[in-house]
């Protein structure tokens, strides 16, 4: 009897470390993956990978349930407003909406729930070591970042050095500023720490590795990020960095506090007021830093808030904002002409400020949950010798939330992780649990089996065919990757089969189907290529989608619905000429003489804003369509 308990809890000593290991080897592993066999593999990749770390996880921890004797189950405030702000996401997107798209946030958030839900069961020295993992991946970040820079590796853009595992400099910041304060915390607090993980006075060889690894790994991250962030040029990140980091000095070192605290109240004034005067020049001098870039998320905010106004209560659906922002800055120009913001409008899938995003997604109903969820999430309360890691979790959503102002970090899986890491973190020193299950009868054991055998069932389902899609997503993406490589040889047909076994499973992706139909369109196959762009439009839309919608309406003689599509494209991006050089070979085409006159003069007395070679060659041909009817051109710019 005695043997058969101690490997009953061995097994169960196993269960609950393999569980631990394989999150900690994920928090680590997860940001470096780019396997380049996927189409959009930064994105894609890291999701796959997620996914099927997320089923083993899973499997471990539900068999440790099941052979556990425990008997009850706690929640917290945070848990339940966690849950229902997940449900409200759920129903407003299969439910509310007309439409929904394929996501791979949606996907990635239910497996960052059920990461969640493992999370939060982890005892206080586990997280620590998670949030020592965090920092582990930071470092290698910044590492392959530096060697990027010095040309050991290439990037993953064209027009940058350095993007570490990502398509481009801006998630990479993001990531690296997320694991910051993480990183700056732990040093800055690992005494305080290293008595919370190492008790007791004793020391030997593991205490004293321990020991090392909590100073020096911190140490090592604080380093080598602010080492590599500057080369990022992310604004955005730097700001979070300031910010956080005061949070995290000022709670340790009372620097304000202690001067406050000596001074009378007109030198404090004078103090806020000169405080105040840095940071408005701090922030003057950020704006103007990358100027362009800068007016170019305050017109997306602009654009954002007309949408709110459309669609004020529960938005246009999660994940919908690049089906709808495109149709929106279109009837802007449309609305309002050429203005100074068409230099920097271009498409776009981001609102670039997170928070703006969501209630452009979700609506103002789901703003009020959001906002319950943040208000209990500051109310959490703690034991007093715990305080200082709640800084530390809450300086780290500083910074993303931060971040979050100008940039997009809950599009990149890896800062969502270390996201849903702090708020486990957060709901488990919570003080104030509930019981919302308890079975203390012991005359009565098969209830509790019961619902342990429920569980286990429910879990095997789930989780078989959780991998059956995932396995099925994994092939999709090959394929699609394959198509697009195929394209780019300028084998269009078979590309076209490639999308085609694709297509039941990404039939509502917008860049697979705006990618389908433009080889379709290509192809001369336009019946088929209207199908799949109209449906295109409905999931996304791009100047890309509306041109080639209009090349293959043009091929079948539709020609008002050509213009239109080319209409839409023009108002997208009305600095851009191919468009209105498109609209203008369309007219001559359908033999609409007047039209094509005076759009090809449009275009020969259109500003250059940017030179190139393809724009010489299509002013070059309007001057051929306006010689062809006998036509002198009048007020040529003199840019031409």
């Amino acid at each position: 009897m005695i043997i058969k308990k101690n490997i009953y809890i061995k097994g169960l000593f196993v269960l609950e470390k393999a569980v631990f290991f394989l999150a900690f080897i994920l928090l680590i592993v997860l940001p470096q993956i780019n396997i380049t066999n996927y189409t959009q593999s930064t994105i894609t990749s890291k999701c796959l990978v997620f996914l099927y770390s997320c089923f083993t996880i899973l499997s471990a921890y539900i068999l440790f349930i099941i052979f556990s004797k425990k008997k009850s189950i706690h929640i917290s405030k945070l848990d339940i407003t966690l849950l229902m702000l997940m449900g409200y996401l759920a129903c407003n997107r299969y439910i509310i909406q007309p439409e929904y798209n394929f996501s791979i946030r949606y996907i990635e958030l239910l497996g960052l729930g059920v990461l969640y839900t493992v999370l939060r069961n982890f005892s206080f020295k586990n997280y620590l070591w998670l949030l020592l993992a965090i920092v582990i991946s930071g470092i290698i970040q910044a590492v392959y970042g530096n060697l990027q820079v010095l040309g050991y590796y290439a990037s993953n853009h064209s027009l940058f050095r350095m993007t570490g595992s990502y398509f481009n400099p801006g998630p990479y910041a993001g990531f690296l500023t997320a694991v910051w304060s993480v990183a700056l915390g732990l040093y800055l607090f690992k005494d305080k720490m290293l008595k919370q993980l190492l008790p007791t006075n004793k020391s030997n060889y593991t205490h004293n590795l321990i020991a090392v690894l909590f100073e020096y790994i911190p140490l090592l991250g604080v380093i080598s990020i602010i080492l590599v962030l500057p080369a990022t040029q992310s604004r955005s990140a730097w700001l979070a960095i300031l910010l956080s980091s005061t949070v995290l000095i000022e709670y340790r070192y009372h620097i304000l506090k202690g001067v406050f605290k000596n001074i009378n109240r007109l030198k404090k004034s004078i103090l806020i007021i000169v405080s105040l005067s840095i940071i408005g020049a701090g922030l003057f001098g950020v704006y103007n830093f990358k100027k362009e870039s800068s007016n170019g998320r305050l017109f997306i905010w602009e654009v954002s808030t007309k949408i709110i106004k459309e669609n004020p209560f529960f938005g246009v659906g999660h994940d919908r904002f690049k089906a709808n922002y495109m149709n929106a800055q279109a009837h802007f120009f449309k609305e309002n002409g050429e203005t100074k913001d068409a230099l920097v409008a271009d498409n776009t899938y981001y609102a670039f400020n997170e928070w703006l995003q969501y209630i452009v997604e979700n609506g103002l109903i789901g703003g009020v949950f959001l906002a319950l969820f943040l208000y209990v999430l500051f109310k959490v309360t703690v034991d007093e010798p715990q305080k200082f890691i709640v800084i530390i979790l809450f300086s780290g959503l500083l910074a993303i939330s931060v971040f979050a102002f100008f940039s997009y970090p809950m599009q990149i899986l890896p800062v969502k992780m270390i996201l849903i890491v702090l708020i486990g973190f957060l709901s488990k020193l919570d003080r104030k649990k509930y019981i919302i299950l308890s079975i203390q009868n012991r005359s009565r054991p098969y209830v509790f089996g019961f619902f342990k055998t429920a569980i286990f069932i429910l879990s095997t389902i789930g989780i078989v065919k959780g991998v059956t899609y995932t396995n099925t997503l994994e092939k999709s993406f090959t394929m699609w990757q394959n198509a697009l490589s195929t394209y780019q040889y300028g084998d269009y047909e078979g590309a076209i089969q490639e999308y085609e076994q694709v297509y039941p499973i990404l039939k509502k992706e917008g860049d697979f189907l705006m990618n389908y139909g433009k080889t379709l369109s290509i192809n001369k196959q336009n019946k088929q290529a209207v199908k799949i762009l109209e449906e295109a439009k409905i999931h996304l839309n791009t100047t890309i989608i509306e041109t080639a919608l209009g090349d293959a309406y043009r091929g079948l003689k539709q020609f008002n619905k050509a213009e239109e599509a080319y209409q839409n494209a023009a108002n997208m991006i009305p600095i851009r000429f191919f468009p209105m050089y498109l609209l203008a070979k369309m007219y001559d085409e359908s033999g609409n003489r007047k039209e094509a006159i005076a759009m090809a003069q449009k275009i020969l007395n259109k500003e250059i804003k940017v030179p190139s070679t393809a724009i010489k060659e299509m002013k070059a041909e309007m001057t051929n369509i306006i010689s062809k009817y006998n036509i002198e051109p009048i007020g040529l710019n003199k840019n031409q």
